[in-house]
């Protein structure tokens, strides 16, 4: 497929239109890159087929060494919760408070036990400038930008994946909380230290 033995990679995606490869990703394991794709339908395409570790008939994926056309249910699942995606296509859940959007989806695996992703939750706020008492118990409409977005990284943090893609993630966000959204690289990484980032962004339009 997408793989080959000179260039071993955590992550590899290709895109194809009318028979031609368009768009390619490749990400090596332990790093940080950054990737601006052409417009927003493409960008959709990859941040969906990673979320999902699945591709459609004009893509190719392989993630972890695994091309993911040939995954059954059992291990698609596996992969994907090696994965953790910060995208506005993934919002909170607006009837639960921030504590119960972070806890959710360890309630729903059953690991790890609920006591220990309070404390990591409320340590990565804490590290984050944040209250943790006082923003856990708001409701996603109660939530400026920036917070919905920290609840967000909180969510996706404690489930401790091995990759983490961030979509756009100065999007929407006055200087100020662009400074602090750059800090989410810093607290990843002292948690997963092997742990592997790409963030993915438009490509800037050239001013005529």
């Amino acid at each position: 497929m997408l793989s080959s033995p000179e260039t071993p990679a955590i992550l590899r995606y290709a895109l194809k239109r009318d028979g031609r490869e368009e768009t390619a990703v490749a990400v090596t394991a332990s790093s940080v890159q950054r990737f601006r794709m052409p417009d927003r339908e493409t960008k959709a395409h990859f941040v969906n087929a990673v979320l999902d570790a699945h591709c459609g008939q004009d893509e190719e994926l392989e993630l972890f060494g695994e091309d993911v056309a040939r995954l059954r249910p059992a291990a698609r699942a596996r992969l994907r919760r090696r994965v953790g995606v910060l995208t506005p296509a993934v919002p909170l859940i607006s009837n639960l408070n921030a504590w119960e959007n972070i806890s959710l989806p360890a309630a729903y695996h059953g690991t790890p036990p609920l006591r220990e992703i309070a404390e990591a939750a409320r340590q990565a706020l804490v590290a984050l400038g944040a209250d943790p008492e006082r923003l856990l118990a708001r409701l996603p409409d109660d939530l400026g930008m920036f917070e919905k977005k920290l609840v967000e990284f909180t969510r996706l943090l404690v489930a401790a994946p091995d990759l983490v893609v961030f979509d756009a993630l100065g999007d929407d966000l006055d200087p100020e909380e662009h400074a602090r959204a750059a800090r989410f690289e810093a607290e990843y990484l002292a948690r997963q230290p092997a742990g592997t980032l790409i963030y993915v962004d438009l490509r800037e339009r050239r001013r005529s």
